[in-house]
């Protein structure tokens, strides 16, 4: 075995049931030193990379749980992974503190080439997927990570940015200079209430996300656009005692209707980001 398979550690497999009948398979595995959770449905559909703070046990079954009830019938492969840590790994380049006192590293270049070098090759060959979709997914931090990846790389015909922080810092001269790397659709969603935050930074993220729906429209490599526009803010309920694990996220995400193994339109996966999901986001990102 090469060192580099030596890395991609078996750590844990979970068969589910549901309704008296095998639905699909989690497991856990660890690629070069980043941890994944993998929840398998069926054996066609898209396979949706999403971008993931180092979670709270059981928060990837309870997203799958969710995924299943809402479309049962949609068959897909979810791919979760953990970054250290969020700030630094899910950033497009150095920023200032934009709140609190930790600033912005950097690194999703690092982060970029170890998804599309390492993470998605190994996925295709364990899973024979290589002909399906690959979409990549976020929420928050992440979500502007999805987005900034589909001006970087041409590996994914789906983009779902929910929630996104697109007020990040020159973010918006960013986009005005660089165009998509390959056909896709992309999804964007917001809170009607993130832009109304006291924090002026944070409150260009309606104008910026405005700005973006238009140029991914006038964007020829993008083949659909939706933005979505949610009630309430960045997390819907707050923390009663600060704990990030009281965040609910507000933000409803449609994955990309219709799907039938061709470029994707219109949404299918009707995902409602659960409150398992928010559990491992650092407090302050709101």
């Amino acid at each position: 075995m090469e060192d580099k398979e030596k890395k991609q550690m078996l750590t844990t497999e979970i068969t589910k049931e549901k309704g008296g009948g095998i639905v699909g398979i989690i497991q856990d595995i660890t690629i070069n030193g980043i941890k994944l959770h993998l929840a398998q449905n069926g054996t066609g559909g898209p396979v949706i990379f999403w971008g993931m703070y180092p979670h709270q046990p059981n928060e990837v079954e309870h997203l799958w749980e969710s995924l299943l009830e809402l479309v049962p019938e949609q068959n897909f492969l979810l791919v979760a992974f953990q970054v250290e840590d969020w700030n630094r790994d899910f950033s497009p380049w150095e920023a200032a503190a934009v709140f609190g006192k930790e600033g912005f590293a950097g690194q999703s270049l690092k982060t970029l080439r170890w998804l599309t070098e390492e993470c998605v090759p190994h996925i295709d060959r364990t899973f024979g997927v290589k002909d399906r979709e690959h979409w990549l997914m976020g929420y928050s931090l992440a979500g502007l990570f999805a987005l900034w990846a589909a001006y970087e790389s041409d590996v994914f015909s789906g983009i779902v940015c929910c929630s996104g922080s697109l007020w990040f810092p020159d973010w918006d001269h960013y986009v005005r200079n660089h165009v998509i790397q390959s056909k896709c659709s992309v999804y964007l969603s917001l809170g009607g209430k993130e832009e109304k935050t006291k924090n002026k930074v944070m409150a260009a993220v309606g104008d910026r996300i405005r700005a973006q729906e238009r140029l991914l429209q006038e964007d020829s490599m993008v083949e659909s656009v939706v933005l979505e526009w949610n009630a309430g803010g960045h997390f819907a309920l707050p923390p009663p005692d600060g704990s990030a694990g009281e965040f609910r996220p507000q933000t409803k995400c449609h994955l990309l209707q219709d799907y039938s193994g061709s470029p994707p339109s219109l949404p299918v996966l009707q995902l409602q980001v659960p409150r398992s999901l928010s559990g491992g986001y650092p407090s302050h990102l709101q």
